[in-house]
């Protein structure tokens, strides 16, 4: 370790210790308890906590899966504490904290809301939170009222600061190329096909969403620029049957079905959705022959189910049997230059996730099954310009793909806390993979040519450890360490070990800091486009792609001010050896994932939560990050000479910004949702102005 950083870690400890062993003249407490279905006793994971003081909000909190929750070091004194939840009517209770550091205990037992119109009450604040405690961002779909063609990407460039939405539908988050995972009810839903642009679920089906960017514990690998955790929504009351549809510009129209019914310990929910739009790939497209902006041949259709079988024996037992599929059609936008005027594409998804839960008074026990499948078929039109040739045949061919696979996995956990400070946990997480990938290809005249067929099959194993040791409810340390190994297709075993260390210090409900370190490894998906690429280069194929390697850093700052307002600072480093970025295969619309020798994020970010007294609140997240990149680009696709020097990534988005407001007051509501990015690269190559400081931006190859 550099002196420097010894130096600095010195003095955070320092400070933890001297905060640790303060004397004050009021000792603080905890408020805590359950928030369950008053009918059923059925569990209400994801509720939203949140005390009052003074009408200011003071903490807030979210429940486990197991409906608990609990809110540490608040000053001795007289707070109102108020649970909401979706589908539920909201609560409050009056409670105080004592002069000792026991729990005052808040059960809070919710009630359904009545299926008719008249219990509809429109009063709700912006959808998205900050945790004081975490620093992550929390999305609750009980404040969400967006349009209905909004998707599920759409909110994660909405929600995650430094989240950024290609024209393409892809989400880049802090500088890194969709290398996000999906957590539904604890369940890891492993990534699809690259270029997939499918939409993985309905934002019908969420009841909440946990944003995790920075700070993860061991617990967490593989894809992690963002941990995506979903909590769905769960069945309650009597049998709730709504459909609805919709109309608008450019063709656009949908209709949903969402059913749900509670009998006793077992719950049903159901959700389907339909969209059609002239618009599937938005911005519309830019004819670069013509240099105008079109929107030709950008129809596309989307197709959503999900299914959920809840069945709760015990308030000590939970048991979730969850069914998605999805598919997407859609039609490639129209570049004259490019030549693509009939493509189209089917891309279709799905999971099957099985998650048990069980709890004794110290200990918790998870086990989680999953099944996911995929494919991605494109087909070019024979009117397309065929730029595709097997080297020495001069031959030019029209491209085609169909790639398919499935990943059976599972997910083992078991924590135990022996006492209120000291938490250990441990688990596994293991899946193996197997598809095929067929390319063909045709000449314009629809006479066949050179073809490939490959079978593929991986597997990824992660084991890890760690604890979590707070002394005192001012400080904390979380550590610990996971082993991860990879197997792909030519690519053989890679594997890691990597620690972790996350301080944060609370010296009040009011202030949280951190500090973090992680060593990531982030494994490719398993896919193989070495045998096209083979055919094309005359038997000689690309070196395979190798998974990301990473030490990651980052530091952060959460304040609530008395009057309604939350704001995050939080700054990061990536250094990546090698770093994943995506690139298509010349000729052709394949993408693939690809290796950059040596790549470097940097990034600031702010958030502000605004929830004063009254009808309006909103929120805004400002990121400001440089992704680059130098060195030889392998994997994946054909050989290619390497850059001369520094670059920045395709998907670098330097300077972006979101903002929401809301009002709602007697039965009105309105909200505004603006977006800002500074833009992606225009693909020229760098010049003497270049430069690699977060606050050079490079206008010449934007």
């Amino acid at each position: 370790m550099k002196p420097r950083t010894f130096l600095c870690l010195a003095l955070v400890v320092c400070c933890a210790r001297a905060l640790a062993a303060r004397t004050t003249s009021v000792v603080d407490g905890d408020i805590g308890g359950s928030v369950t279905d008053s009918a059923t006793g059925t569990p209400l994971p994801g509720g939203e906590v949140r005390v009052i003081r003074e009408g200011n909000t003071i903490a807030t909190a979210t429940s486990d899966a197991f409906g608990r929750y609990v809110i540490h070091n608040l000053p001795a004194g007289s707070y109102n504490v108020e649970v909401r939840y979706l589908g539920y009517r909201p609560e409050a209770r009056s409670l105080a904290v004592g002069q000792t550091e026991s729990l005052a205990k808040a059960d809070f037992r919710l009630v359904p809301l009545p299926v008719n119109l008249s219990a509809v009450e429109v009063t709700s604040s912006v959808p998205l939170a900050v945790d004081t405690r975490s620093g992550n961002q929390v999305f609750k779909q009980n404040d969400y009222h967006g349009a209905p063609t909004n998707t599920t990407s759409q909110i994660l460039q909405q929600s995650i600061v430094g989240a950024v939405r290609a024209p393409t539908g892809e989400v880049h988050i802090r500088g890194q190329h969709a290398e996000y995972t999906y957590y539904v009810d604890g369940v890891p839903v492993p990534a699809g096909i690259s270029g997939s642009l499918n939409e993985l679920f309905d934002p019908q089906v969420v009841n909440q969403i946990d944003f995790q960017t920075g700070g993860w514990d061991a617990e967490y690998g593989n894809k992690n620029a963002a941990v995506v955790n979903v909590t769905t929504r769960i069945p309650s009351g009597g049998l709730h049957l709504d459909a609805s549809g919709y109309g608008g510009s450019f063709t656009s129209n949908g209709q949903a079905l969402n059913l749900s019914t509670n009998a006793g310990k077992v719950g049903l929910f159901f959700s389907g959705a339909r969209q059609q739009t002239d618009m599937r790939r938005e911005p519309v497209a830019f004819d670069s022959l013509r240099n105008a902006v079109e929107n030709f041949h950008n129809d596309g259709s989307d197709l959503f189910g999900f299914a959920k079988l809840q069945y709760v024996p015990s308030d000590r037992d939970v048991v979730n049997l969850e069914l998605n599929r999805s598919r997407t059609r859609f039609a490639v936008p129209f570049d004259s230059a490019e030549g693509v005027i009939d493509d189209h594409q089917q891309d279709v998804n799905g999971f099957v996730n099985l998650g048990l839960r069980h709890r004794s008074d110290v200990a918790e026990l998870f086990l989680g099954a999953f099944f996911r499948d995929g494919s991605l078929n494109y087909t070019p039109g024979l009117s397309d310009s065929a730029t595709f040739v097997f080297f020495p045949d001069t031959a030019h061919y029209i491209l085609s793909e169909n790639r398919k696979f499935h990943t059976t996995g599972l997910k083992l956990d078991y924590t135990l806390q022996p006492h209120h400070g000291l938490e250990f946990k441990t688990g596994v997480l293991a899946s193996y993979t197997r598809g095929n990938e067929n390319f063909s290809t045709v000449t314009n005249s629809g006479s066949p040519g050179p073809a490939s067929v490959s079978d593929l099959k991986g597997s990824d194993v992660g084991v890890y450890a760690q604890a979590a040791i707070a002394p005192s409810d001012h400080w904390e340390i979380r550590t610990g360490v996971r082993f991860d190994n990879h197997n792909a297709p030519f690519a053989g075993n890679q594997h890691q070990v990597s620690p972790r260390v996350k301080l944060s210090l609370f010296p009040d409900p009011a202030n949280t800091f951190w500090v973090y370190y992680g060593r990531l490894f982030l494994p490719t998906n398993v896919e193989d486009l070495r045998a096209i690429t083979s055919d094309a280069q005359g038997g000689v194929a690309a070196a395979p792609t190798l998974p990301e390697r990473d030490d990651f850093y980052e530091v952060g700052y959460v304040h609530r001010f008395p009057f309604g307002v939350v704001t995050k600072l939080s700054a990061y480093h990536k250094r990546s050896s090698p770093g994943i970025d995506d690139n298509t295969v010349p000729g052709s619309a394949i993408v693939t994932s690809v290796d950059i020798e040596q790549a470097r994020i940097t990034g600031i970010e702010a958030v502000a939560e605004i929830r004063p007294r009254g009808p309006v609140s909103g929120y805004v997240n400002v990121a400001l990050n440089h992704a680059y990149g130098y060195g030889a680009i392998t994997g994946g696709f054909f050989p290619a000479e390497p850059p001369s020097g520094t670059f920045d990534l395709d998907h670098d988005q330097r300077l972006s910004g979101v903002a929401n407001l809301v009002y709602s007051a007697r039965g009105f509501y309105v909200s505004a949702t603006g977006t800002y990015g500074s833009g992606l690269t225009n693909g020229a190559d760098p010049d003497s102005t270049y430069g690699t400081g977060l606050f050079d931006f490079n206008k010449s190859i934007k």
